[in-house]
């Protein structure tokens, strides 16, 4: 009995050392390993931030396109825009200072205009789907003036 008991508290003593020296291995990594701003903004960019602006800028491009076609093409369109939306919201805000305004500014105008317009023409409100559409306009120059800094920063790196 006695020797079970040498033997947990030594396993027990064993694997709170080894959590504690992992602990600490980790947090002189993450210590060491800081990034400058404009690393960041670097990673961002090349781990999908790219892909984000692009799916953003050509599915709000075509909800501005099909403003001036028929109704029915307009919820749609509006459709694949909050889908590109809801991709961006998870992959994240850029970690730019001087874009992130925009870029939320860009994020709300394209998910508040997309729903309206959806939801106006679904019940074929085309007032209704048009001031949404008229909202994505104007998140479109948000997002272009959020990508115009992104693209400064990252050529100035």
């Amino acid at each position: 009995m006695r020797s079970r008991v040498r033997l947990a508290t030594a396993t027990a003593t064993a694997t709170a050392t080894a959590t504690a020296t992992a602990t600490a291995v980790a947090v002189a990594l993450l210590a060491g390993c800081s990034s400058s701003p404009a690393e960041e903004l670097e990673d961002w960019w090349s781990s999908g931030g790219d892909d984000r602006v692009k799916g953003l800028s050509d599915t709000s491009g075509r909800v501005n396109e099909v403003s001036a076609r028929p109704t029915d093409l307009w919820g749609t369109a509006c459709q694949e825009l909050l889908t590109e939306v809801a991709k961006a919201k998870k992959f994240g805000t850029p970690p730019n200072e001087n874009a992130q305004g925009f870029w939320k500014e860009a994020m709300t105008a394209f998910e508040h205009g997309g729903g309206e317009c959806v939801a106006g023409a679904g019940a074929n409100d085309e007032p209704r789907a048009g001031a949404g559409i008229r909202e994505v306009q104007k998140g479109l120059s948000r997002l272009a003036a959020a990508v115009s800094m992104i693209r400064s920063d990252l050529e100035a790196k």
